[in-house]
């Protein structure tokens, strides 16, 4: 007698819709760091109807001890990436309104415009400018107190009232040590969660790379207590985590569904932060369409949780001060487009082809998790510098995170 196509193969079968209303209605959600970091990206609009979804999902949204403690840890750069891209946005227009009016004149002068007609194009285009920097003011004001004092955040404020008695407990000391070298070893092994972190293993980062791990067992363990169903809520994208094709998220890695199903009848299932605003009907909760937009873009990042201004000049300050080669490196890269070849690295680093290029990016993964550790980068950002190898044992390239390109190639055109 046979079994039906399904039988056997639930960890092939990708999500579907009605899954991740069955998810949101009786499991556990367990909201990964970066989902409350994100509440300082969100618009107040989106933070409300999110904070609507998961109190409808009374204490099943829960947060594990060890996101817990990454949200602590990186809070203040959380703080600090919405201060900067607020500062580098207003920066940006009043440089323009600048380079626009020298550019008015400049035509007047060449082309003998009565002084009146310069004028009224002159105040025409600085209100216009003026315009554009009273919106960003009325959007910054209204998204609430944003301030490293706990008593004067409103966006903590709203976590504490969402998850009053909702964190879970931490491990004893020794259960973490052992999960940290196991985590460590599933790493190394590309056993997932958590592989991508691979290279911290040798670096300074608080947990190496065992991070994604201890969320990983802390949320099973509290599955398993309960008795319900897992859903890995997280903004996390990477493939670590993920089932994916061609860019197309099909649900939990197969591994993790296996793992899960080891020790629990339950199902696993995984979650970004735009699907609970997406199906909060299946909690009966009605929240605004455009709230799905602005949680969907704030959350569209930094798949691996990027380079800021301030860390990136942070990285080449050290570098410069060490007298590497790779701070020069970074910036060539970043003016190609994010990649310099190994002819390149060797004329800017003054070596010929006999030097062997295996070990040349520690200086900058050095640089890049004592970063993290400081709280200077968020923890899961690209390494500053990546060898690229073509199927052989030689690096071929050197590759820059795209958003470190786009700082530097800021800078250089406001140098210029």
């Amino acid at each position: 007698m046979g079994n039906a196509l399904r039988f056997g193969f639930g960890a092939n079968v990708p999500q579907t819709d009605n899954d991740v209303d069955e998810a949101l209605t009786i499991g556990l959600l367990s909201l990964d760091a970066n989902v409350l970091l994100n509440f300082y990206r969100y618009s107040p609009k989106a933070r409300q109807a999110l904070v609507q979804v998961l109190k409808a999902a009374g204490d099943r949204a829960w947060v594990s001890h060890q996101a817990a403690r990454e949200f602590w840890r990186n809070r203040c750069i959380a703080i600090d990436s919405m201060n900067q891209a607020t500062d580098e946005v207003g920066k940006a227009i009043e440089k323009t309104r600048a380079a626009a009016v020298n550019a008015i004149d400049a035509w007047a002068k060449q082309t003998a415009v009565p002084e009146d007609t310069k004028q009224q194009v002159t105040a025409t285009l600085e209100a216009g400018y003026w315009q554009a920097r009273d919106l960003i003011d009325t959007e910054v004001q209204g998204a609430g107190t944003i301030s490293y004092d706990g008593s004067r955040d409103t966006v903590l404020d709203l976590l504490s009232d969402l998850l009053p008695a909702h964190v879970g407990p931490p491990l004893t000391e020794d259960e973490h040590k052992s999960a940290m070298a196991e985590g460590e070893r599933r790493a190394q092994a590309k056993i997932p969660p958590g592989y991508k972190d691979a290279e911290k293993i040798s670096g300074d980062a608080a947990d190496g790379a065992s991070g994604d791990y201890l969320v990983w067992i802390q949320s099973i363990a509290e599955a398993k207590r309960r008795d319900l169903p897992l859903v890995i809520v997280t903004g996390d994208e990477k493939e670590d985590w993920w089932w994916k094709h061609r860019n197309q998220f099909m649900g939990p890695r197969q591994e993790l569904v296996h793992e899960f199903a080891r020790g629990s009848e339950r199902r696993l299932f995984m979650l970004r932060p735009v699907q609970l605003i997406e199906h909060a009907a299946a909690l009966e909760v009605a929240v605004p369409p455009e709230a799905a937009a602005d949680v969907a873009r704030a959350s569209t990042t930094d798949e691996e949780e990027g380079w800021t201004r301030l860390a990136t000049f942070e990285l080449l300050k050290r570098l410069d001060a060490e007298g590497s080669p790779h701070a020069e490196i970074i910036r060539m890269a970043a003016a190609q487009g994010g990649t310099v070849s190994r002819d390149q690295v060797y004329e800017v680093a003054g070596s010929g082809e006999d030097r062997k290029l295996r070990g040349f990016t520690r200086p900058t993964t050095r640089i890049t998790r004592l970063l993290e550790e400081e709280d200077r980068l968020m923890p899961g950002a690209d390494v500053a510098l990546t060898a690229n190898y073509d199927g052989g044992a030689t690096a071929v390239s050197f590759t820059i995170p795209p958003e470190m390109v786009e700082i530097l190639k800021a800078d250089a055109e406001h140098r210029a």
